[in-house]
Protein backbone atom coordinates (compact mmCIF):
# COMPACT_ATOMS: atom_id res chain seq x y z
CA UNK A 1 0.00 0.00 0.00
CA UNK A 2 1.22 3.38 -1.15
CA UNK A 3 1.71 5.85 2.07
CA UNK A 4 0.78 9.26 1.45
CA UNK A 5 3.25 11.79 2.69
CA UNK A 6 1.85 14.73 1.29
CA UNK A 7 0.16 18.34 3.16
CA UNK A 8 -2.69 19.44 3.42
CA UNK A 9 -4.27 22.44 3.70
CA UNK A 10 -5.69 24.17 6.91
CA UNK A 11 -9.23 24.82 7.75
CA UNK A 12 -10.13 22.56 4.61
CA UNK A 13 -13.64 20.90 4.30
CA UNK A 14 -12.82 17.66 3.64
CA UNK A 15 -10.63 15.97 5.74
CA UNK A 16 -7.19 14.47 4.77
CA UNK A 17 -5.97 11.14 3.21
CA UNK A 18 -5.72 8.54 5.92
CA UNK A 19 -3.34 5.88 5.92
CA UNK A 20 -3.31 1.99 7.22
CA UNK A 21 -3.65 2.56 10.83
CA UNK A 22 -4.91 5.59 11.24
CA UNK A 23 -8.31 6.52 12.00
CA UNK A 24 -11.68 6.41 14.50
CA UNK A 25 -11.54 4.14 17.20
CA UNK A 26 -15.20 2.83 16.05
CA UNK A 27 -17.74 0.24 17.94
CA UNK A 28 -17.70 -2.46 15.53
CA UNK A 29 -21.48 -3.14 15.82
CA UNK A 30 -22.10 0.50 14.84
CA UNK A 31 -19.97 -1.07 11.14
CA UNK A 32 -22.76 -3.10 10.47
CA UNK A 33 -25.00 -0.60 9.66
CA UNK A 34 -23.18 1.10 7.72
CA UNK A 35 -22.42 0.25 3.48
CA UNK A 36 -19.34 -1.82 3.58
CA UNK A 37 -16.89 -3.65 0.91
CA UNK A 38 -16.55 -7.23 0.50
CA UNK A 39 -13.40 -7.51 2.73
CA UNK A 40 -15.92 -5.98 6.02
CA UNK A 41 -18.65 -8.33 5.18
CA UNK A 42 -16.34 -11.15 5.28
CA UNK A 43 -14.69 -9.89 8.75
CA UNK A 44 -18.09 -9.34 10.06
CA UNK A 45 -19.36 -13.25 9.14
CA UNK A 46 -16.14 -14.52 11.02
CA UNK A 47 -17.19 -12.57 13.87
CA UNK A 48 -20.84 -14.10 13.53
CA UNK A 49 -19.28 -17.54 13.09
CA UNK A 50 -16.95 -17.31 16.27
CA UNK A 51 -20.09 -15.63 18.46
CA UNK A 52 -22.03 -18.56 17.33
CA UNK A 53 -19.75 -21.10 18.52
CA UNK A 54 -20.22 -19.11 21.84
CA UNK A 55 -23.59 -19.76 21.77
CA UNK A 56 -23.56 -23.34 21.04
CA UNK A 57 -21.25 -23.78 23.58
CA UNK A 58 -18.27 -24.77 21.95
CA UNK A 59 -16.04 -21.85 23.05
CA UNK A 60 -15.92 -19.68 25.83
CA UNK A 61 -17.63 -15.90 26.82
CA UNK A 62 -13.71 -15.00 26.57
CA UNK A 63 -13.70 -17.05 22.95
CA UNK A 64 -11.25 -19.40 24.25
CA UNK A 65 -12.26 -23.29 23.81
CA UNK A 66 -14.39 -24.63 25.87
CA UNK A 67 -12.68 -27.96 27.58
CA UNK A 68 -15.96 -29.54 29.03
CA UNK A 69 -18.16 -29.30 25.85
CA UNK A 70 -20.03 -32.09 25.03
CA UNK A 71 -22.52 -32.13 22.07
CA UNK A 72 -26.30 -33.04 22.30
CA UNK A 73 -25.34 -36.06 19.93
CA UNK A 74 -24.30 -38.90 21.42
CA UNK A 75 -22.14 -39.90 18.12
CA UNK A 76 -21.01 -36.60 17.63
CA UNK A 77 -19.80 -37.26 22.02
CA UNK A 78 -17.82 -39.88 21.39
CA UNK A 79 -15.90 -38.49 18.61
CA UNK A 80 -15.11 -35.16 20.04
CA UNK A 81 -12.01 -33.84 20.70
CA UNK A 82 -11.62 -30.09 22.29
CA UNK A 83 -7.82 -30.58 21.12
CA UNK A 84 -8.38 -31.22 17.42
CA UNK A 85 -10.94 -28.54 16.76
CA UNK A 86 -10.33 -26.42 14.22
CA UNK A 87 -12.79 -23.80 12.59
CA UNK A 88 -14.23 -23.64 8.80
CA UNK A 89 -13.18 -19.99 8.50
CA UNK A 90 -11.29 -17.14 9.88
CA UNK A 91 -8.48 -19.30 10.90
CA UNK A 92 -6.20 -16.81 10.83
CA UNK A 93 -7.72 -15.11 14.22
CA UNK A 94 -7.61 -18.65 16.10
CA UNK A 95 -5.02 -19.77 18.29
CA UNK A 96 -6.63 -21.90 21.00
CA UNK A 97 -9.24 -19.51 21.06
CA UNK A 98 -10.43 -16.41 18.58
CA UNK A 99 -8.54 -13.28 18.80
CA UNK A 100 -11.41 -11.31 19.02
CA UNK A 101 -9.20 -7.61 19.27
CA UNK A 102 -6.83 -8.95 16.66
CA UNK A 103 -10.14 -9.11 14.66
CA UNK A 104 -11.02 -6.26 15.98
CA UNK A 105 -7.75 -4.08 15.07
CA UNK A 106 -8.11 -5.46 11.41
CA UNK A 107 -11.86 -4.50 11.15
CA UNK A 108 -11.28 -1.25 12.06
CA UNK A 109 -8.36 -0.06 10.55
CA UNK A 110 -10.08 -1.67 7.03
CA UNK A 111 -13.24 0.05 7.60
CA UNK A 112 -11.33 3.78 8.31
CA UNK A 113 -9.30 3.53 5.17
CA UNK A 114 -12.91 3.37 3.74
CA UNK A 115 -14.52 6.09 5.30
CA UNK A 116 -14.08 9.92 6.10
CA UNK A 117 -13.02 10.43 9.98
CA UNK A 118 -16.03 11.91 12.05
CA UNK A 119 -13.82 14.16 13.75
CA UNK A 120 -12.74 16.76 10.84
CA UNK A 121 -15.98 19.05 11.07
CA UNK A 122 -17.01 17.15 7.61
CA UNK A 123 -18.62 14.01 6.74
CA UNK A 124 -20.39 12.24 3.82
CA UNK A 125 -23.44 13.15 5.14
CA UNK A 126 -23.98 16.33 3.59
CA UNK A 127 -23.63 15.03 0.13
CA UNK A 128 -25.49 11.72 1.00
CA UNK A 129 -28.52 13.82 1.86
CA UNK A 130 -28.19 15.74 -1.20
CA UNK A 131 -27.73 12.89 -3.95
CA UNK A 132 -30.25 10.30 -1.78
CA UNK A 133 -26.62 7.84 -1.76
CA UNK A 134 -24.44 6.70 0.77
CA UNK A 135 -20.78 5.51 -0.53
CA UNK A 136 -18.89 2.42 0.77
CA UNK A 137 -15.84 3.94 -0.24
CA UNK A 138 -16.20 7.76 0.63
CA UNK A 139 -12.33 8.39 -0.85
CA UNK A 140 -13.97 8.41 -4.15
CA UNK A 141 -16.52 10.99 -2.93
CA UNK A 142 -13.49 13.32 -2.29
CA UNK A 143 -11.53 11.92 -5.28
CA UNK A 144 -14.62 13.52 -7.35
CA UNK A 145 -13.93 17.01 -6.31
CA UNK A 146 -10.32 16.66 -6.48
CA UNK A 147 -8.93 19.19 -8.84
CA UNK A 148 -5.72 18.25 -11.22
CA UNK A 149 -4.01 21.61 -9.54
CA UNK A 150 -4.98 20.55 -5.76
CA UNK A 151 -3.87 16.80 -6.51
CA UNK A 152 -0.28 18.38 -7.78
CA UNK A 153 -0.08 20.76 -4.76
CA UNK A 154 -0.67 18.36 -2.25
CA UNK A 155 1.28 15.53 -3.84
CA UNK A 156 -2.18 13.33 -4.51
CA UNK A 157 -1.31 9.95 -7.21
CA UNK A 158 -5.23 11.30 -8.72
CA UNK A 159 -7.74 13.77 -8.84
CA UNK A 160 -11.38 13.99 -10.53
CA UNK A 161 -10.44 13.59 -14.29
CA UNK A 162 -10.21 9.88 -13.66
CA UNK A 163 -14.19 10.06 -12.46
CA UNK A 164 -15.11 12.38 -15.54
CA UNK A 165 -14.70 10.36 -18.02
CA UNK A 166 -17.00 7.74 -16.44
CA UNK A 167 -19.79 10.23 -14.95
CA UNK A 168 -19.68 11.77 -18.66
CA UNK A 169 -20.76 8.51 -20.25
CA UNK A 170 -22.93 6.98 -17.50
CA UNK A 171 -24.51 10.64 -17.90
CA UNK A 172 -25.47 10.80 -21.46
CA UNK A 173 -25.94 7.05 -21.30
CA UNK A 174 -28.74 7.66 -18.38
CA UNK A 175 -30.35 10.83 -20.31
CA UNK A 176 -30.95 9.04 -23.16
CA UNK A 177 -32.83 6.06 -21.99
CA UNK A 178 -34.74 8.65 -19.52
CA UNK A 179 -35.73 10.42 -22.90
CA UNK A 180 -36.54 6.94 -25.05
CA UNK A 181 -38.56 5.89 -21.91
CA UNK A 182 -40.81 9.02 -22.02
CA UNK A 183 -40.67 9.98 -25.73
CA UNK A 184 -40.89 7.17 -27.86
CA UNK A 185 -42.31 3.88 -27.97
CA UNK A 186 -42.44 0.48 -29.74
CA UNK A 187 -45.36 -0.40 -31.80
CA UNK A 188 -45.70 -4.79 -32.30
CA UNK A 189 -47.74 -4.13 -34.79
CA UNK A 190 -45.22 -2.62 -37.14
CA UNK A 191 -42.54 -5.99 -37.11
CA UNK A 192 -41.04 -4.07 -40.28
CA UNK A 193 -39.97 -1.38 -38.15
CA UNK A 194 -41.34 -1.42 -34.24
CA UNK A 195 -39.24 1.18 -32.48
CA UNK A 196 -40.90 4.85 -33.20
CA UNK A 197 -39.89 8.17 -31.93
CA UNK A 198 -43.29 9.87 -32.65
CA UNK A 199 -42.98 13.48 -33.47
CA UNK A 200 -39.45 14.15 -32.64
CA UNK A 201 -36.95 13.15 -34.83
CA UNK A 202 -33.28 12.60 -34.36
CA UNK A 203 -32.08 16.17 -34.34
CA UNK A 204 -34.98 16.79 -31.76
CA UNK A 205 -34.01 14.17 -29.35
CA UNK A 206 -30.80 14.76 -29.40
CA UNK A 207 -31.25 18.85 -29.04
CA UNK A 208 -33.30 17.89 -25.69
CA UNK A 209 -30.46 15.72 -24.62
CA UNK A 210 -27.88 18.27 -25.28
CA UNK A 211 -29.73 20.75 -23.03
CA UNK A 212 -29.61 18.54 -19.76
CA UNK A 213 -25.68 17.30 -20.63
CA UNK A 214 -24.16 20.53 -21.28
CA UNK A 215 -21.99 22.88 -19.26
CA UNK A 216 -24.52 25.56 -18.65
CA UNK A 217 -26.94 23.13 -17.25
CA UNK A 218 -24.96 21.11 -15.16
CA UNK A 219 -23.06 23.93 -13.61
CA UNK A 220 -26.38 25.79 -12.71
CA UNK A 221 -27.58 22.57 -11.25
CA UNK A 222 -24.06 22.14 -9.49
CA UNK A 223 -24.55 26.03 -7.67
CA UNK A 224 -28.11 25.60 -7.29
CA UNK A 225 -26.97 22.34 -5.37
CA UNK A 226 -23.95 24.13 -3.46
CA UNK A 227 -21.49 21.50 -4.89
CA UNK A 228 -19.03 24.39 -5.42
CA UNK A 229 -18.08 24.36 -1.53
CA UNK A 230 -16.80 21.15 -1.72
CA UNK A 231 -14.36 21.22 -4.67
CA UNK A 232 -10.84 21.46 -4.27
CA UNK A 233 -8.86 24.06 -6.00
CA UNK A 234 -5.46 24.25 -6.37
CA UNK A 235 -3.08 27.11 -5.82
CA UNK A 236 -4.27 30.04 -7.94
CA UNK A 237 -7.27 28.30 -9.34
CA UNK A 238 -10.75 30.17 -8.95
CA UNK A 239 -14.71 29.08 -9.34
CA UNK A 240 -15.23 28.17 -13.05
CA UNK A 241 -18.28 27.07 -15.23
CA UNK A 242 -15.97 24.25 -16.17
CA UNK A 243 -15.35 23.36 -12.99
CA UNK A 244 -18.92 22.85 -11.50
CA UNK A 245 -19.74 21.15 -14.20
CA UNK A 246 -16.66 18.42 -14.10
CA UNK A 247 -17.80 18.02 -10.39
CA UNK A 248 -21.10 17.06 -11.45
CA UNK A 249 -19.62 14.31 -14.07
CA UNK A 250 -16.89 13.16 -11.34
CA UNK A 251 -19.45 12.81 -8.88
CA UNK A 252 -21.82 10.55 -10.91
CA UNK A 253 -18.45 8.68 -12.06
CA UNK A 254 -17.64 8.14 -8.48
CA UNK A 255 -21.20 6.27 -7.90
CA UNK A 256 -21.05 4.23 -10.96
CA UNK A 257 -17.66 2.88 -9.69
CA UNK A 258 -18.67 2.39 -5.78
CA UNK A 259 -22.26 0.99 -6.68
CA UNK A 260 -20.77 -1.38 -8.65
CA UNK A 261 -22.47 -0.37 -12.12
CA UNK A 262 -25.93 -0.45 -10.20
CA UNK A 263 -28.08 1.22 -13.28
CA UNK A 264 -31.21 2.14 -10.59
CA UNK A 265 -28.63 3.84 -8.16
CA UNK A 266 -26.70 5.46 -10.78
CA UNK A 267 -30.46 6.86 -12.50
CA UNK A 268 -31.23 7.69 -8.93
CA UNK A 269 -28.33 10.06 -8.22
CA UNK A 270 -28.41 11.51 -12.06
CA UNK A 271 -32.60 12.33 -10.81
CA UNK A 272 -31.37 13.83 -7.99
CA UNK A 273 -28.79 15.65 -9.96
CA UNK A 274 -30.38 16.61 -13.09
CA UNK A 275 -34.33 17.29 -11.85
CA UNK A 276 -34.45 16.18 -15.75
CA UNK A 277 -37.99 17.43 -16.87
CA UNK A 278 -39.86 15.62 -19.74
CA UNK A 279 -43.41 17.10 -19.11
CA UNK A 280 -43.57 19.35 -21.94
CA UNK A 281 -40.97 17.97 -24.37
CA UNK A 282 -42.43 20.45 -26.89
CA UNK A 283 -40.65 23.65 -24.88
CA UNK A 284 -37.35 21.95 -24.51
CA UNK A 285 -35.46 25.06 -24.87
CA UNK A 286 -38.34 27.57 -22.48
CA UNK A 287 -37.96 27.05 -19.09
CA UNK A 288 -40.38 24.88 -16.88
CA UNK A 289 -42.15 25.95 -13.85
CA UNK A 290 -39.67 23.77 -11.96
CA UNK A 291 -36.67 26.04 -13.08
CA UNK A 292 -38.70 28.88 -13.10
CA UNK A 293 -39.75 28.51 -9.89
CA UNK A 294 -36.15 27.30 -8.49
CA UNK A 295 -34.30 30.20 -10.29
CA UNK A 296 -36.84 33.04 -8.42
CA UNK A 297 -35.93 30.98 -5.02
CA UNK A 298 -32.54 30.80 -5.33
CA UNK A 299 -32.54 34.50 -5.86
CA UNK A 300 -34.66 35.62 -3.12
CA UNK A 301 -33.31 33.34 -0.60
CA UNK A 302 -30.11 31.98 -1.83
CA UNK A 303 -31.10 28.28 -2.55
CA UNK A 304 -33.40 26.15 -4.34
CA UNK A 305 -36.92 25.19 -2.45
CA UNK A 306 -37.02 21.59 -0.96
CA UNK A 307 -38.70 18.72 -3.02
CA UNK A 308 -38.97 15.02 -1.53
CA UNK A 309 -40.54 13.20 -3.92
CA UNK A 310 -41.93 9.42 -2.92
CA UNK A 311 -43.03 6.71 -4.65
CA UNK A 312 -46.47 5.75 -3.82
CA UNK A 313 -49.33 3.04 -4.84
CA UNK A 314 -50.70 5.45 -7.76
CA UNK A 315 -47.70 7.26 -8.57
CA UNK A 316 -45.51 9.80 -6.55
CA UNK A 317 -45.83 12.12 -4.17
CA UNK A 318 -44.19 15.41 -3.81
CA UNK A 319 -43.58 17.44 -0.69
CA UNK A 320 -42.27 21.08 -1.66
CA UNK A 321 -41.02 23.35 1.30
CA UNK A 322 -40.63 26.87 -0.26
CA UNK A 323 -39.78 30.47 1.45
CA UNK A 324 -41.84 33.66 0.21
CA UNK A 325 -41.11 36.82 1.27
CA UNK A 326 -41.82 38.59 4.46
CA UNK A 327 -44.94 40.42 3.92
CA UNK A 328 -47.76 42.12 5.62
CA UNK A 329 -50.41 39.78 4.28
CA UNK A 330 -50.28 37.31 7.60
CA UNK A 331 -48.65 34.83 4.79
CA UNK A 332 -46.03 32.71 6.30
CA UNK A 333 -42.54 32.71 5.05
CA UNK A 334 -42.62 29.18 5.62
CA UNK A 335 -44.59 26.71 3.00
CA UNK A 336 -45.53 23.73 2.12
CA UNK A 337 -47.63 22.01 -1.05
CA UNK A 338 -48.26 18.24 -1.45
CA UNK A 339 -49.18 17.03 -4.84
CA UNK A 340 -48.95 13.01 -6.68
CA UNK A 341 -48.09 12.98 -10.67
CA UNK A 342 -47.58 9.39 -12.65
CA UNK A 343 -44.10 10.55 -12.70
CA UNK A 344 -41.51 11.87 -10.75
CA UNK A 345 -40.72 14.75 -13.17
CA UNK A 346 -44.34 15.64 -13.45
CA UNK A 347 -44.74 15.49 -9.59
CA UNK A 348 -42.16 18.29 -9.33
CA UNK A 349 -43.17 20.15 -12.21
CA UNK A 350 -47.10 20.29 -10.82
CA UNK A 351 -45.51 21.12 -7.60
CA UNK A 352 -43.70 23.97 -8.41
CA UNK A 353 -46.25 25.15 -10.59
CA UNK A 354 -48.11 25.26 -7.84
CA UNK A 355 -46.30 27.28 -5.91
CA UNK A 356 -45.47 29.85 -8.60
CA UNK A 357 -48.93 30.29 -8.45
CA UNK A 358 -49.75 31.04 -5.15
CA UNK A 359 -46.56 33.51 -5.08
CA UNK A 360 -47.79 35.17 -7.94
CA UNK A 361 -51.72 35.48 -6.85
CA UNK A 362 -50.29 36.58 -3.48
CA UNK A 363 -48.63 39.37 -4.86
CA UNK A 364 -45.04 38.26 -3.54
CA UNK A 365 -43.01 37.28 -7.16
CA UNK A 366 -41.87 40.88 -7.91
CA UNK A 367 -41.87 44.31 -5.95
CA UNK A 368 -41.99 46.79 -8.28
CA UNK A 369 -43.21 49.04 -6.50
CA UNK A 370 -39.75 51.60 -7.03
CA UNK A 371 -39.35 50.47 -10.68
CA UNK A 372 -41.58 53.57 -11.91
CA UNK A 373 -43.03 52.16 -14.67
CA UNK A 374 -46.98 52.63 -15.37
CA UNK A 375 -47.65 50.48 -18.13
CA UNK A 376 -48.19 51.56 -21.58
CA UNK A 377 -49.43 50.31 -24.57
CA UNK A 378 -47.58 51.48 -27.26
CA UNK A 379 -44.71 51.08 -25.15
CA UNK A 380 -44.72 48.25 -23.65
CA UNK A 381 -42.00 46.30 -25.38
CA UNK A 382 -39.91 48.81 -24.27
CA UNK A 383 -40.94 48.92 -21.11
CA UNK A 384 -40.26 44.62 -20.57
CA UNK A 385 -37.15 45.37 -21.75
CA UNK A 386 -35.67 48.36 -19.36
CA UNK A 387 -37.77 46.06 -16.81
CA UNK A 388 -34.92 43.05 -18.00
CA UNK A 389 -32.11 45.94 -18.30
CA UNK A 390 -32.65 47.19 -14.59
CA UNK A 391 -32.51 43.48 -13.04
CA UNK A 392 -35.67 42.15 -12.42
CA UNK A 393 -35.91 39.36 -14.57
CA UNK A 394 -32.68 36.85 -15.62
CA UNK A 395 -33.76 36.92 -19.28
CA UNK A 396 -35.52 39.22 -21.57
CA UNK A 397 -39.00 38.70 -23.62
CA UNK A 398 -39.37 36.32 -25.75
CA UNK A 399 -41.86 36.77 -28.63
CA UNK A 400 -42.96 33.92 -30.66
CA UNK A 401 -45.44 34.81 -33.80
CA UNK A 402 -48.15 32.93 -35.71
CA UNK A 403 -50.28 33.78 -38.35
CA UNK A 404 -53.55 31.25 -38.05
CA UNK A 405 -55.69 33.49 -40.43
CA UNK A 406 -55.29 35.87 -43.39
CA UNK A 407 -54.47 39.62 -42.34
CA UNK A 408 -54.22 38.21 -38.30
CA UNK A 409 -51.20 37.75 -36.32
CA UNK A 410 -51.07 35.99 -32.78
CA UNK A 411 -47.94 36.71 -30.79
CA UNK A 412 -47.10 35.18 -27.33
CA UNK A 413 -44.91 36.54 -24.83
CA UNK A 414 -42.98 35.09 -22.19
CA UNK A 415 -41.09 36.68 -19.49
CA UNK A 416 -39.51 36.67 -16.34
CA UNK A 417 -42.10 33.39 -15.77
CA UNK A 418 -45.33 35.72 -17.14
CA UNK A 419 -47.22 34.66 -20.23
CA UNK A 420 -49.11 37.17 -22.64
CA UNK A 421 -50.45 37.26 -25.60
CA UNK A 422 -51.85 39.46 -28.86
CA UNK A 423 -54.02 39.37 -31.83
CA UNK A 424 -54.05 41.77 -34.25
CA UNK A 425 -53.23 42.70 -38.31
CA UNK A 426 -49.99 43.36 -38.12
CA UNK A 427 -46.85 41.66 -36.13
CA UNK A 428 -46.19 44.89 -34.64
CA UNK A 429 -49.23 45.52 -32.94
CA UNK A 430 -49.86 42.06 -31.74
CA UNK A 431 -46.44 42.66 -30.32
CA UNK A 432 -47.80 45.00 -28.21
CA UNK A 433 -50.75 43.73 -26.90
CA UNK A 434 -49.19 40.41 -26.17
CA UNK A 435 -46.17 42.73 -24.00
CA UNK A 436 -48.73 44.71 -22.15
CA UNK A 437 -50.58 41.89 -21.13
CA UNK A 438 -47.56 40.53 -19.92
CA UNK A 439 -46.43 43.64 -18.26
CA UNK A 440 -50.20 44.15 -16.49
CA UNK A 441 -49.90 40.73 -15.07
CA UNK A 442 -46.47 41.24 -13.86
CA UNK A 443 -47.05 44.01 -11.89
CA UNK A 444 -50.25 42.85 -10.80
CA UNK A 445 -52.85 44.53 -12.83
CA UNK A 446 -55.10 42.27 -14.18
CA UNK A 447 -57.41 42.73 -17.13
CA UNK A 448 -60.75 40.85 -18.87
CA UNK A 449 -59.12 38.81 -21.79
CA UNK A 450 -62.38 38.60 -23.14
Amino acid sequence: MRKWEGSWPENCIWPRPLTAGEGDFIDWDLIKGSRIDEACEELLEIREYYDGLVEEGILNEDYSLNEDYEPENEEEAVEYDPYEFEPEKGEEYWDNGFDADGWEEELIKHYNLLKLPLDEGFTADDIRRLIDYEFINENLLRQAFTRRAFAADHELSGCCEELEFLGDSVLNTIVTREIIRQLTDVNEMEPEAPFRTGKYDEGALTRIRSHYVSREYLSARAKELGLGKYILYGSGEKETESALEDSVEALIGAVAIDSGWDWDEMENVVDKLLCIQLTKPDRFLKKTYYEIFNTWHQKHFGHIASYEVYRSLSGYDCALRFSVPENDKGIRTAQRIDVRRESRSGAREEAAFEAYCFVRQEGLWLNLKDAGIIPNPEDSINQLQELYQKGYADTPAVYEFTEQERDTWYCDCIFSGVFGYGKAGSKTKAKKQAAFMALNRLMGIYRNEE
